[in-house]
């Protein structure tokens, strides 16, 4: 009935937006900054999707991109919010991990060490740690979401899609700007940002800028007496922009951010069976189940530090040839305690994880650009060395066998290299038609060495803590091409089609004996068109695809360890629908809707928390994270008050259907459909150098699920898991200058 209604409204908001354009006169009035082109009407948006500039309804591919006017209006915090700007996108997260798909795909995973499936890049600079890419958001100039596989130009674990931010850029003449905000849960948020010339020409530019987040915890741990699920971080960016002669550009970025709180709490959702007993509960501990609350006798512990360093040199060889060097090196730093039984009976110590990387990237790109061909080569170089551990013990078991500390330890060293060749080029054959090929070699190499310490579970005297050695080698290559085609039969109107091939990178896990997991291939076929009508003042674009998977990597709890393995095979077909309209001055309207069809077409494994049964088979059962329906919609008009500046009301609405967090597509592992409603009142005075706002996030307080997972079997299938954040609501002001 609810998903009725949602469809029926994004109908009636389709023809809203068409009756009120086709009513709008073409007026030559100047219209709001926020969406206003050249001559009223919707902005062109420039991308940089294809390694190159390009205005975003010329690129033929599925993309959406968003500016940072819009970013702040929609009230975009975070990665997090990716949901409610582009479809087919959904995020979730794990202990801090940035878990994001794109069209049922993204990073299934848990464990240390694994890769995202969708890529995460800053001004350029692959992002490789999923949790080091929720630092990176904020001073965003633009945004952009490539959905779709993206193995000709982005290479490895793009399988799900891309995700590029372009950061903000110093400017010539001296400005800036700081915003501060204040909510609930005693929330602040301070960020800003100045930026100038170095020198008299402005040949020699700088910027400065951060953010700073704290607020209260969402929950308690009511057996500790201490707040949970709160935030205190803290980020800075500076950049250096040089033009050392008219065809000579530098750029240089250095950044660091780190966290100090009590983050990423493990919730209680009880027992996955009720025929086996959880240790805490059969010995007089309590749970809170489905609760922002918790009782554990553990304390819930967040620790974080990234920092990096990148540099672009871009050279005007000729009028229609460029070459490009992006280098960047990152290093990110994690560490994280929670109770893996989420009861207030110490039958467990602290789960521990942690996560060291050091990486370093080197992209040189060769651009051509002229009227009939466009097109790009490039080099890449990947080297990550990672350190992970993951750590537990058992004192309740080690007090039942009379042994102290029986123990579980992953410790392991991974080496990752990456090496790649690529080119793709794109020939306008006639007028209005165009023809691209692009193709991609890539070679991974991976190398694991440490060890798995685990308790055998035998009475004295033969009890004791085995060290098991775990080292292996693999070598992955892959050729990723990409075909496509494009045409204009007016100057408002494209169509196009492709045919492309997705690559990720194959896996070995830190400390842990799972064998090397498969790299995982996609094949997607694409067909899709974009408009921009009644006198750009309507944008409607729409995609349709199928992908063909083999060895999509899942994972799952085997034991006490995190594996992951390869499904033999997989399928998604899905359509998207995606509009901007300004049917009349000071109407700004947006609205999408996504399709997805996604099922396993081979896959035969073992439930780990239902041994007795089996090998199950799961064909047709849905992928992870991937609604059959998803819609975001949004409004922003602007009041008629007869007072200086500008005042606009705005609300934004996310529907998602039904998600299943596992493979195996239980209810109980599952968050169901649901709706969340944003909104705010906007002030900006008339010279535009001041900004207020009154916001409020999860205006229903709808307590959502992030994520669940079924706990080792020690705990006795306990299922843990996290959710997205209540209701929110606060004072926004700003000043720029």
């Amino acid at each position: 009935m609810r998903l009725g209604l949602l469809l029926s409204s994004a109908c009636m908001m389709a023809v809203s937006f068409s009756t009120a354009a086709l009513a709008a006169e073409a007026a030559d009035q100047d219209v709001s900054a926020q969406a206003d082109g050249a001559n009223g009407g919707l902005a062109d948006i420039v991308v940089t999707a294809q390694k190159r500039e390009g205005k975003l309804q010329d690129v033929p591919m599925a993309v959406s991109a968003i500016g940072a006017q819009e970013l702040e209006r929609r009230q975009v915090s975070s990665v997090a919010d990716l949901a409610k700007l582009s479809p087919g996108v959904s995020v979730a997260q794990h202990a801090g991990y940035n878990r994001l798909f794109i069209r049922g795909i993204g990073l299934t995973s848990i464990s240390n060490g694994q890769d995202p499936s969708v890529a995460f890049q800053v001004d350029g600079v692959v992002i490789g740690r999923p949790s080091a890419q929720l630092a990176s958001f904020f001073d965003i100039e633009r945004m952009e979401v490539l959905r779709g596989p993206q193995g000709t130009l982005y290479g490895r674990n793009a399988t799900g899609g891309s995700v590029n931010l372009i950061t903000r850029k110093p400017t010539r003449d001296f400005s800036g700007y700081l915003n501060l905000s204040y909510g609930n849960y005693d929330a602040l948020t301070v960020d800003g940002a100045i930026s100038g010339p170095l020198d008299k020409g402005g040949n020699v530019r700088a910027r400065l800028a951060f953010q700073h987040i704290e607020h209260d915890g969402y929950g308690r741990n009511v057996t500790l007496g201490e707040q949970i699920d709160n935030q205190n971080s803290t980020a800075v960016r500076g950049t250096i922009e040089a033009d050392l002669s008219d065809s000579v550009h530098v750029t240089l970025s250095g950044d660091y951010a780190r966290e100090r709180d009590h983050n990423y709490a493990f919730h209680a959702f009880g027992p996955y069976r009720s025929d086996v007993t959880m240790p805490g509960l059969a010995n007089g501990g309590t749970i809170l189940i489905n609760s922002r609350d918790i009782t554990s006798e553990v304390p819930t512990r967040n620790r974080r530090e990234f920092w990096g360093f990148s540099g672009k040199i871009a050279i005007d060889l000729t009028d229609h040839l460029t070459i490009q060097s992006i280098t960047g090196y990152r290093h990110s730093d994690r560490w994280s305690s929670n109770d893996p039984e989420t009861t207030s009976f110490d039958a467990f110590s602290p789960v521990v994880t942690i996560e060291r990387a050091k990486q370093f990237s080197q992209e040189l790109q060769l651009n051509y650009s002229s009227d009939r061909l466009k097109g790009v080569f490039g080099l890449f170089y990947y080297d990550e060395p990672l350190h992970a551990e993951l750590d537990l013990t058992w004192p309740y078991i080690g007090r039942l066998l009379g042994f102290a500390n029986p123990a579980y330890h992953e410790n392991g060293d991974i080496g990752i290299k990456s090496y790649a060749a690529f080119s793709e080029w794109t020939y306008e054959v006639l007028d209005g038609l165009r023809l691209t090929a692009g193709l991609r070699y890539s070679e991974d190499k991976r190398d694991s060495n440490g060890s798995l310490t685990v308790f055998n579970f035998m009475p004295p005297p033969n009890g004791a803590n085995l060290v098991i050695p775990v080292n292996a080698k693999k070598k992955w290559d892959a050729l990723t091409p990409k075909f496509g085609i494009d045409y204009r039969p007016s100057e408002d109107v494209m169509l196009y089609a492709s045919v492309t091939r997705g690559f990720k990178s194959g896996v070995l896990l830190a400390g842990n004996p799972n064998p090397p997991v498969n790299p995982e291939y996609v094949w997607s076929y694409e067909a899709g068109f974009k408009t921009t009508l009644l006198d750009r003042r309507l944008q409607f674009n729409g995609s349709a695809f199928y992908y063909d998977y083999t060895d999509l990597q899942v994972n799952k709890i085997v034991g006490n360890s995190i594996i992951t393995q390869n499904a033999a095979a997989a399928r998604v077909k899905g359509l998207e629908l995606e509009t901007r309209a300004q049917p009349v001055p000071g109407v700004n309207l947006n609205a999408a809707l996504t399709f997805l069809d996604t099922k396993f077409v081979s896959f035969i494994t073992q439930n780990p928390a239902r041994p007795e049964n089996g090998n199950v088979d799961l064909k047709g059962n849905r992928l992870v994270n991937a609604p059959k329906v998803a819609i975001n919609a949004g409004a922003e008009v602007d009041l008629p008050l007869n007072v200086p500046g500008r005042f606009s009301l705005r609300g934004d609405l996310t529907y998602s259907g039904r998600i299943y967090f596992t493979e195996f597509n239980e209810k109980a592992l599952s968050q169901g459909a649901v709706a969340l409603i944003d909104a705010s009142l906007q002030y900006e005075s008339a010279d535009q150098h001041w900004s207020a706002s009154l916001f409020v996030k999860n205006l229903t307080n709808k307590k959502v699920i992030s994520n669940k997972f079924v706990a080792a079997a020690l705990t006795g299938y306990a299922i843990n898991g996290s959710f997205k954040p209540p209701r929110l609501y606060g004072v926004r002001v700003g000043y720029k200058f």
